[in-house]
């Protein structure tokens, strides 16, 4: 084979392989929908109002932007989930999410909140002004 139409096949053919073979997002957790939240995520909604009411909330304020930067990452047409929401935006919005469920899990309050921004969300990186 000529060497030109062997670049071209592993030109063509390993970013395919490559695609194919990519972990695509999907809806994680059992056929239930059950997963495994992990550090503060696993707190309940509870515990986050107490550490907020205390100043003690900047661990919740991590985990809930790591979130975000996953969810940035796998999902679909999303650059930025927040859209233009600030953190005392997001945090008034889990304020009101904890207080009617207190004993749900802090994981459960930012998915709710994830659903709410999603309508909102920057699909396209903002265009830079030089």
């Amino acid at each position: 084979m000529c060497p030109t139409i062997r670049l071209t096949l592993v030109c063509l053919l390993v970013p395919m392989l490559v695609l194919m073979l990519m972990p695509m997002p999907v809806r994680g957790g059992d056929g239930k929908g059950n997963f495994v939240a992990l550090g503060f995520g696993s707190e309940s909604c509870q515990t986050f109002l107490q550490a907020q009411s205390n100043r003690l909330d900047l661990p919740y304020r991590d985990w809930l932007t790591g979130y975000l930067t996953a969810v940035n990452k796998l999902t679909k047409e999303t650059v930025d989930m927040r859209g233009t929401t600030d953190i005392t935006g997001m945090l008034g919005l889990l304020d009101h999410y904890c207080r009617k469920h207190p004993l749900h899990p802090f994981s459960q309050a930012v998915e709710a909140l994830v659903k709410e921004l999603y309508p909102k969300r920057m699909t396209h990186m903002p265009q830079k002004h030089e």
